[in-house]
């Protein structure tokens, strides 16, 4: 019998693939289901035409300079591909995602007098014929028909009509016309019916606000919502997640985080705040702020985890977050978050002081022993409010932990990692090379963690590590990205050390929910499935197990990008099990990018039927992505495979997950 301590082993050999399993030898506990977790942030669509439900942009009319960036022909990356038309709309006077609509006799501005909210209101003045603006979206048409226009508007016009047509062909599928219109800011709404069958999968609309006759009227905070929404959210985003059994998920940052103050976040929609986004050249009208993270969550049935700005907040200010959520409605801020309509404390438990504080990109960055210093001091102030909470460190490199567990290290329950790969190759051309130095990365993985460890036990034996940001970050379409088949293969083999290392991972975020990184992309609102969704959903849906002694002989391969990684003998297979109250289930990753690999299995101190079920995660290539026209092209492709006895082979596909389910004969 090999030697079995550790309890899972991975050992290079030049020859065949070989895993040995003995199930009489377990650990300690089953998997801990936070290891499947996702991150979100207010950045690009990722909340914003994202998981929020809201379709249209610029709800508030806000003034270009809140979009500057994306106007500057250097900002490539961000560049708006309809952003000349739009130009040319801000210089008429229409706020940017804005277009005019109907007669040219129509002026418009974008008034910085007396708006609702915020800093500007858009107004339009007709002097004769229809006229208006509009926006061009898409449409859920393949799940709902129905949708609800709310908005603020004044002045003098006998009506104010609302459509949505068709961009193709001008033909209008709904429309509303909204009276009572007075010279002073009121609310007004409008419910818009599609006829059935009216709009192809992904088709182009154009959301129209218009006077039929002459007038003039200003019009701000303007919503448009598919009448299916849950809680303001996207009801696809939720069922695959809930499908997938999603268990915690960090908010709100991120590089966002650093530059956030909570209390923008809260209250009623229509008032709060529209601000420049802190960390990113975008606009961020607080629509989706705590409480609305915390009906998502509950309506997913996940945890929430909040990261509280630690780069230009404060002590006080986390502190009294910590009180709006926790704190009882005797308490300042409890009653407050009572006022807001949540009466019952949100009882969030895991919290985190910081993100990337070490980075010069972050709002707020300092030095290792600044943080140190700002990371007890906030502590102390959160834990007065709540003694119960489970406080995350801003942790990362040795260098940058070493002050923090030296100085703090009593106090330090977990530290944050986050594993961000490949942003200095992205002028490689060698797709294949980066892809094989991306899974040398992940095979070392174990050992980055067990360095993180030992550093921190002389201090604290019993820290933890939770991995709060993980993703591939080449960026450029020629190279793996987080869009493609190689995620799927980053985070699973991630997730296989973090099981190996029993209880020093606590958690895992993986970035990101919606269309930033990884996980499930929105386009034309059509939600559809990253290939690496799968791997939450396949590893999220395991039964209850308890990892088992295993050890794997593996063929190697040799990465050789020194950004990402350089090394030799890394296995192409990595391989554990667990046992569970149904039986086996081995997970297994063929890193290999071309080549099928055979395992030979044998298993010790298990009776197993005759078949198993095989469920793989592969596509065509490494490369391989899906669409919102192919949403399919990666998927959890599901077969009955042969057993017949303790010795058996399983052919593992080229870049391919794999959960091989076998039941007790």
């Amino acid at each position: 019998m090999p030697d079995a301590d550790p309890l899972i082993q991975i050992k290079p050999t030049d020859g065949e693939a070989r895993v040995f399993i003995d199930c009489n030898r377990k650990a300690d506990k089953p998997i801990n289901r936070n290891l499947f977790g996702k991150f979100t942030e207010h950045l690009g669509r990722n909340i914003y035409n994202g998981m929020w439900a809201q379709i249209l942009e610029n709800t508030s009319f806000a003034d270009w300079s809140f979009f500057s960036r994306i106007w500057t022909p250097e900002a490539d990356h961000l560049r708006d591909p309809d952003i000349e038309r739009h130009r040319s709309a801000y210089e008429k006077g229409i706020a940017y995602r804005w277009l005019s609509y109907g007669s040219e006799d129509a002026t418009y501005l974008i008034d910085w007098l007396n708006p609702y909210n915020a800093k500007t209101s858009q107004r339009i003045t007709v002097p004769g014929s229809a006229a208006g603006i509009r926006q061009l979206i898409y449409l859920p048409a393949h799940r709902t028909l129905g949708y609800t226009v709310s908005f603020y508007a004044r002045g003098q016009a006998e009506s104010i009509r609302i459509s949505l047509a068709k961009t193709s062909s001008g033909q209008v599928l709904a429309e509303a016309d909204v009276t009572g219109l007075t010279d002073d800011w009121s609310a007004y709404t409008a419910d818009l019916q599609l006829p059935a069958d009216s709009l192809e999968r992904g088709e182009e609309v154009e959301f129209q606000i218009s006077l039929p006759n002459r007038g003039q009227v200003w019009i701000d905070q303007i919503f448009l919502f598919p009448d299916d929404h849950i809680s303001g959210f996207d009801p696809d985003v939720i069922r695959m997640l809930k499908e997938s059994r999603l268990p915690l998920l960090r908010y709100p940052g991120g590089n966002f985080v650093s530059g956030y103050h909570w209390r923008d976040g809260i209250g009623p929609l229509e008032r709060r705040p529209v601000l420049p986004n802190p960390a990113w050249p975008i606009i961020e009208p607080n629509h989706v702020g705590t409480d609305e993270f915390i009906d998502f969550c509950r309506a997913v049935g996940c945890e929430p985890l909040i990261c509280v700005n630690a780069g230009n907040g404060t002590p006080q200010e986390a502190a009294e977050w910590v009180e709006y959520c926790n704190g009882g409605t005797d308490t300042p801020n409890g009653a407050l978050r009572a006022e807001h309509g949540h009466p019952e404390p949100h009882n969030i438990r895991y919290w985190e002081i910081g993100n990337e504080l070490y980075g010069r990109w972050q709002i707020g960055h300092c030095t290792p022993e600044e943080y140190a210093e700002r990371y007890e001091a906030f502590r102390a102030a959160m834990l007065r409010v709540d003694p119960e909470l489970l406080i995350i460190a801003n942790g990362q490199s040795l260098e940058w932990n070493k002050p923090l567990v030296e100085r703090k290290g009593k106090i330090v329950r977990s530290l944050s990692l986050h594993t961000l790969t490949g942003g200095g190759a992205r002028r490689e051309k060698d797709a294949e090379a980066v892809y094989l130095s991306l899974m040398g990365y992940i095979a070392s993985y174990d050992d980055k963690l067990e360095e993180l460890q030992a550093q921190a036990a002389p201090h604290n034996p019993d820290v933890k590590i939770a991995v709060t940001e993980h993703q591939i970050m080449c960026g450029v379409p020629h190279l793996p990205t987080n869009a493609t088949q190689a995620e799927s293969l980053y985070l699973s083999g991630a997730l296989h050390s973090a099981m190996r290392q029993g209880d020093l991972v606590e958690m895992f975020t993986h970035s990101a929910l919606v269309n930033h990184g990884g996980g499930l992309k929105k386009e034309r609102e059509i939600v559809y499935p990253a290939p690496v969704h799968w791997v939450s959903h396949l590893y999220g849906n395991l039964p209850e197990a308890t990892l088992v002694h295993s050890l794997t002989s593996s063929p190697t391969f040799t990465a050789n990008i020194k950004s990402i990684m350089t090394g030799s003998n890394l296995p192409y297979i990595d391989a554990l099990a667990a046992v569970s109250d149904n039986g086996l289930i081995i997970l297994a990753q063929n890193r290999h990018p071309t080549e099928e690999i055979e395992i030979t299995c044998e298993l010790s101190n298990f009776d197993p039927a005759n078949t198993a079920e095989l469920q793989t995660i592969a596509g065509e290539s490494y490369m391989s992505r899906n669409d919102w026209h192919s949403p399919n092209e990666v998927a959890i492709d599901t077969r009955e495979i042969p057993i017949g006895g303790s010795n058996f082979k399983i052919s593992l596909s080229p870049h391919s997950v794999n959960a091989v389910m076998i039941n007790q004969a």
